[in-house]
Formats: C-alpha cells, structure tokens, sequence
C-alpha cells in the first residue's frame, strides 16, 4: 500500500506543499477523484504548536492530511455511496454523491475534511491520486525541500526495527486506524535551571533524572555550564523530578504535570551545612 512517510521534525513551516496543493486543485476539476478546490482550503495543514514557556520555548510542527483511515468516520457518515476506498487505500469522495452531506465533514476527527461552500460538498486530500495512477508523486512530495514528506510504499520500508527512526501514528488513541506514517512527532519536554540555594550562582553538572509516575520510565541529564537542562521525547504524564550533586542537599518535585512541555523555572540546591 502507498501512503505518505511524515517526518515532522524536518518540517521547517515553509509552506511549499500548500502552495502546490493549492495550484495542482484550485483551478483544475479532477472529477470524479476530486473537484475543484475551494479557496479557502489547504488540503495539507502545517499545525503549530509553541511548547512550553518563559524562556524556554520551541515551536512545534505536525503536517497534517487525511489520514486514509482503515476504520474511516467519514465513510461511515456518507450517505448513497458518496465515499468509498479504493484498492491502493486512498478515500474518495464522489463529488456528486457527496453534495450537501455536511456529516462527512464533521466525522473526521482530525479536522482534515474541508468544507467548499461554492460547491455544497466535502473534500480532502486524495494524495494525488490522479498523478500517482501515473507513476507521479504527489505534488506537495515534489515540493518539500527537506523531504519532510515522503511518499512510500509500506511494503518496501523493510521492518520496523531496522528503521532510523520510529515509526508513529497520529493520534491513534481516535480508533480510527490512521494509515499515514509519522517520524519524529513532538513530544513534551521538561526544563529549567539549577542554581545555588541564595540564586546568585548557575549550578552546572546537576543530575536531573525524571521518573514517570504511572509508566515507571525514567529520563536523565545534566544540568550545562549556565544551569540549563532539557529532558526531551517524554511519554505525556506526571512525573517525580529528583535532582542531585556532590556538595549540595537533594531536592525532589513531584507530581510535575508534563502531559504538555513544562518549565519549571530555576530549581534552587542548598549546600551542605
């Protein structure tokens, strides 16, 4: 099966792949895979997210298409054959059929139907598949310049232990058995910096070992030369914050709250009396 391969942390936000969605649908009617688009649509949505606060913040970025569900809501929704799934796995919404059933939209979980007013109908991202009955790539493919986006065939990736990189789905606690695959999704992180008890002094060298209170799975680092530590790739969740170094009196947090990337400020160490 052919599918998109997202690796989010390529993702730069440069938006090349709308701008090629948008030329490839907005003025050609590929009917009866997909008519023309509505203006105000992308069919791929580069979503932003600012993790964390203060001064220790990241954007976050998450390509966001159709996410060819095997377990699809919006076929369910569709009425008189208006969607349907072909062999390769792509969903299809019959432009015809498909007019004035505002339910498929509003069945996707992922907000990744849209809506044409113009037209009365909803559409998606078809993966291009006019172009990939072709040998062709999908065009928002072609136009990423950091191969964020890759179009592959699942049976070619070989398996997944041998790969680089993870492979994850998009929210798959939705049920809906997404079938596009993702590298790299964001994950929460936790941050500060240590310092002396009276807050005049950075404390580097601090072991910051974060342990999750439910999974049991733990995460260490060291503070560096200004303080600053990061712990990154969390499993969302409260965890126990413990932090230690020669010289200097243990301190521990508890039910620290990363299910979203969390910020703890400066974590003050007491030296020994």
């Amino acid at each position: 099966m052919k599918t998109f391969l997202i690796d989010a942390e390529k993702c730069i936000d440069c938006r090349n792949c709308q701008t090629a969605c948008k030329d490839e649908f907005c003025d050609n009617d590929w009917s009866p895979l997909a008519a023309l688009q509505g203006p105000r649509q992308y069919w791929i949505h580069i979503l932003n997210h600012e993790a964390g606060d203060g001064e220790r913040v990241r954007m976050e970025r998450i390509p966001l298409v159709c996410q060819q569900c095997a377990d699809a809501p919006c076929m369910k929704a569709a009425q008189d054959g208006a969607a349907y799934r072909r062999e390769d796995g792509i969903v299809i919404f019959d432009p015809e059929k498909a007019k004035g059933q505002r339910a498929i939209m509003d069945a996707c979980p992922y907000g990744a139907v849209y809506w044409n007013e113009e037209l009365d109908i909803p559409q998606k991202c078809i993966m291009c598949a006019h172009l990939t009955d072709a040998g062709r790539l999908p065009r928002c493919v072609n136009a990423c310049p950091t191969d964020a986006l890759r179009f592959v065939d699942t049976d070619d990736l070989g398996p997944e232990e041998l790969m680089p990189k993870p492979l994850e789905l998009l929210h798959p606690e939705y049920g809906t058995d997404p079938q596009v695959l993702y590298q790299e999704l964001p994950r929460p992180f936790i941050a500060g910096e240590t310092c002396t008890g009276d807050g005049r002094e950075v404390l580097d060298g601090v072991t910051v070992v974060a342990t999750h209170q439910i999974l049991g799975c733990t995460y260490t680092t060291q503070s560096d030369a200004f303080g600053e530590f990061m712990l990154e790739g969390l499993e969302p969740g409260y965890y126990t914050i413990s932090f230690s170094k020669d010289g200097f009196d243990a301190k521990t947090l508890h039910n620290m709250d990363a299910s979203e990337s969390l910020n703890v400020e400066s974590v003050r160490l007491y030296a020994h009396a």
